[in-house]
């Protein structure tokens, strides 16, 4: 039974931290439909084609695992959907904004984003800590789509 190691664990977090820095460069901009063409795999895009997946062994036997959820929105510290929930009026997190930040249609999201600093990130600390705790994998979200929810 293969487990991941501290490498392959570092690895998905600064992939995650890449992803959500591409993610942070595309946003604001239109929406196209993009029509790309898909390197031949073993998957097809249909459920059936799931079917002869088999679930890495490290991973059926992993209790637990880590999520988290990690940039920009983590600056008011008001939980998930705060880009999308900001705006609703009536919602606590427009209300946090409003009263934190000024009205969101003159201090938007884009003006949390610059406000997001790692200075005191320790990725090496932070997994440790996860590993202590039990955790056998660590899945880091780069970005949410908020037309999702």
């Amino acid at each position: 039974m293969r487990r991941p190691n501290t490498n392959q664990i570092r690895l998905t977090v600064v992939s995650a931290v890449f992803i959500l820095g591409t993610g942070l460069l595309w946003a604001g901009q239109p929406r196209k439909e993009l029509h790309l063409p898909i390197a031949p795999g073993p998957f097809q895009p249909r459920f059936e084609s799931f079917a002869q997946y088999e679930c890495p062994e490290w991973f059926r036997d992993a209790k637990l695992g880590m999520w988290a959820h990690w940039g920009p929105q983590a600056v008011p510290r008001m939980g998930d959907w705060y880009a999308k929930h900001m705006y609703v009026q009536g919602h606590r997190q427009y209300q946090h904004h409003l009263e934190t930040y000024g009205h969101p249609t003159t201090h938007g999201y884009k003006d949390i984003i610059p406000l997001w600093k790692a200075g005191k990130w320790d990725p090496d600390r932070l997994m440790a800590l996860y590993k202590k705790a039990g955790a056998r994998y660590f899945v880091s979200m780069g970005s949410l789509d908020p037309e999702a929810g």
